[in-house]
């Protein structure tokens, strides 16, 4: 597996990149805070590579009918795709369901409390949140190219699954307290 991390912060503001690098600390991309229309303030990122292909994911404006379980917008130059909260499994843990180009797409917490990408059914990434040092660390296969929109997708599902952290921390306290 190929491994590639990024210095996270508590507050990311826009205008502020986040370098990700490879397992050589070359620099082969930048994550950015950004709005996308017709998602949730604040709640959008993109991923740009090298190259200056950029990827957007954001979470759409959600209402009354969609609440609990959000939509995930992903946006390239060309495409719009949709990912969404598999309904049930998000009220115990972060779980997104969708398709990319035709593959199903998987992205789930597990028990160690990292993030997994499966595609049709196989393990292709592991998103190790920060720790104290807030260095995020994720391994992908070897065969996932740093330019394709998957492996922009798994960089930026980590903020998804941050946000989806935050607000269940948020539902919890109200709950339980």
């Amino acid at each position: 597996m190929k491994r590639f991390e990024f210095k996270d912060a508590l507050y990311i503001k826009k205008g502020k990149v986040l370098p990700v690098a490879n397992e050589e600390r070359e620099h082969i991309g930048f994550i950015e805070k950004v709005d996308i229309s017709g998602c949730e303030k604040g709640h959008g990122f993109t991923f740009t590579d090298n190259d200056g292909t950029t990827v957007a994911i954001g979470i759409q404006k959600r209402g009354i009918k969609n609440l609990l379980a959000a939509t995930y917008l992903i946006k390239t130059t060309n495409e719009t795709y949709t990912l969404k909260d598999k309904v049930g499994n998000s009220l115990l843990y972060f779980c997104v369901e969708g398709n990319i180009d035709g593959k199903n797409i998987r992205v789930e917490e597990n028990w160690s409390k990292e993030v997994e990408v499966k595609v049709d059914h196989t393990h292709i990434a592991t998103i190790r949140p920060a720790d104290f040092s807030f260095h995020t660390i994720i391994l992908v296969e070897d065969n996932l190219c740093e330019s394709s929109i998957l492996f922009a997708v798994v960089v930026l599902m980590y903020f998804m699954y941050k946000i989806y952290k935050n607000e269940s921390e948020f539902i919890e306290d109200i709950l339980f307290d």
